[in-house]
């Protein structure tokens, strides 16, 4: 019984230290998996081993990072040079325990955005967004377009060679090309690729017709966050450009920003969002062209450079880590072309593994923008948030339930897909 006794103790103690062993390299595979941070050359910064036991952070290369000071199991660190560095805290100055990789990037400035824009989806043509049946003079019910091939969301360019931009110039042309011959040469572009189709337009009681409810390419009025002033890019907007009726991704072929004004301001209440009343001429207004329409905004490049009176130095940007709960100021259009900053808080940052246009949640407090706006309203996304003198976000969308309440998006991940960092990276010696 004693022996048995024995046997059963040995093997609860063999269990008990496999487990513990285990546990213990789990442990250590976890804190070893290194941690990844990104941080601006100069801008000091903190790392924490994690452990009160004695230690060392050893830094690879030695002469990137300058250790400022020590506090406990924390080190103060303020990055040399730019370029990637290792480090590790050794336990007793022996034992690696805790690792991190940093990515050191140089401090980028953009020139401030704030200025209204309307969004074309195209440089010129209408989009079909429906098809119907026209009645002829004969009394036939006739459906031209559909039977040529057409379909919503094609892009309607030209009619018999000539450009349309608006419904009117389109059943203009349509009229003229068909007062000549009934079957009407359209160039159209589908899912980005061109192509020649022909429409039997049918006479009716009212003219020529082929059988398209279109729109022209205007896809709203939104506003500019940033620019660069060395390779005109910028960001805009801060979402993703969306069908009004569909929800879904709207495809932008050759697409341009335009100046546009506020003419008026539809103000936001609670259950019901605002939104800005723009107007502009279209292509000719054209100060940018879009190359990129993503999840966090239009990118692309300015054909011109853009002031900006209430911010006429460029700005250095705030990486998302460094942004923080508290007072800000956003930049926008309420009235005519005129950039104003208004106040707004920070309430909350989410600390982001992806980019989104939800990494930090604001609340309008400046109580002239309020009186005028009733807060966050449509045309605000892409408006500028400035913190602590530097560019850290844009709006993207607001609170259905609180006008005053509204998302943004980090602007350090906008001028990632604005392609500014490597772009700048490429141009160093």
């Amino acid at each position: 019984m004693r022996a048995h006794s024995r046997r059963l103790a040995v093997v609860l103690c063999v269990l008990l230290s496999l487990l513990t062993l285990a546990a213990g390299g789990v442990f250590h595979a976890a804190y070893l998996r290194p941690a990844y941070l990104r941080v601006v050359e100069g801008q000091e910064f903190d790392l924490s081993s994690g452990f009160s036991l004695s230690g060392a952070f050893v830094a690879d290369p030695p002469d990137s990072l300058l250790i400022n000071r020590t506090a406990g199991s924390s080190i103060s660190v303020t990055p040399t040079r730019t370029g990637r560095a290792r480090v590790e805290f050794r336990l007793f100055n022996a034992v690696a325990v805790r690792r991190f990789v940093v990515d050191v990037v140089p401090e980028l400035r953009v020139a401030l955005g704030g200025h209204s824009i309307g969004i074309l989806l195209a440089s010129h043509g209408v989009r079909v967004i429906g098809l119907y049946p026209v009645i002829g003079i004969d009394g036939g019910r006739y459906m031209p377009a559909r039977d040529a091939g057409l379909a919503v969301g094609d892009a309607i360019l030209t009619v018999a060679g000539r450009e349309v931009s608006d419904p009117v110039e389109l059943e203009t042309a349509v009229n003229q090309s068909a007062s000549v011959r009934a079957a009407v040469p359209l160039s159209i572009m589908r899912e980005g690729k061109e192509r020649e189709v022909v429409v039997e337009a049918v006479p009716t009681d009212s003219g020529f017709r082929i059988g398209v409810y279109v729109r022209d390419n205007a896809a709203g009025v939104g506003t500019l966050t940033f620019w660069h002033p060395t390779n005109l890019r910028f960001g805009a907007l801060g979402h993703l450009v969306t069908d009004s009726q569909t929800g879904k991704e709207v495809p932008i072929t050759d697409g341009r920003i335009v100046a546009a004004r506020v003419a008026g301001i539809d103000a936001g209440a609670v259950g019901r969002p605002g939104e800005k009343i723009g107007t502009f001429a279209g292509p000719r207004d054209n100060v940018g062209v879009i190359e990129v329409n993503s999840a966090i905004g239009i990118y692309g490049r300015l054909t011109t450079p853009l002031a900006n009176s209430a911010y006429p130095q460029p700005i250095p940007v705030a990486l998302a880590t460094s942004v923080h709960e508290g007072p800000a100021e956003i930049f926008t259009v309420i009235s005519g072309s005129a950039i104003e900053r208004f106040r707004v808080d920070i309430i909350k940052v989410a600390r982001q593994t992806r980019p989104s246009g939800k990494g930090m949640v604001i609340r309008v407090v400046d109580p002239r923008l309020i009186e005028r706006t009733g807060g966050i309203v449509q045309g605000m996304s892409g408006s500028p948030i400035v913190q602590d003198g530097k560019l850290v976000g844009a709006v993207t969308h607001v609170f259905v339930s609180d006008p005053t309440r509204g998302y943004a998006v980090f602007a350090e991940y906008m001028l990632d897909a604005a392609g500014i960092p490597k772009e700048q990276s490429e141009s160093l010696p």
